[in-house]
């Protein structure tokens, strides 16, 4: 035994399972079907209220110009429409959900 021997330490791979998904507990379709919905709506608001504070601004500082107050209105009723159209798809959620025979609890739950 010499006096490097001392120094050393025996060093074991250790296996380690990366699973990429784990925080996302995806067991069934409507789970699946949950998690994708909830992510548009989600993307899907943000957007209507950027599009709304936008259309807001141009309307304001439109100064009376016709083309610019005909711009701020389109962009404000586009908005309209994507609020309307992310109420749509919460309710084909439901629906699908309802179809597919899943826990739909979360619909009261919001």
């Amino acid at each position: 035994m010499n006096l490097l021997s001392l120094f050393e330490t025996k060093v074991y791979a250790a296996s380690v399972g990366t699973d990429p998904l784990t925080g996302i507990s995806i067991t069934s379709v409507s789970g699946l079907v949950t998690m994708i919905t909830n992510i548009v709506i989600i993307v899907g608001l943000a957007l209507v209220v950027l599009f709304l504070a936008i259309g807001f601004v141009k309307y304001v500082s439109s100064g009376g110009d016709k083309n610019a107050v005909d711009s701020a209105q389109k962009t404000l009723t586009y908005a309209v429409i994507g609020g309307v159209g992310l109420l749509l798809v919460y309710g084909i959620r439901a629906l699908i959900l309802t179809l597919l025979g899943g826990d739909d609890s979360f619909v009261t739950n919001y």
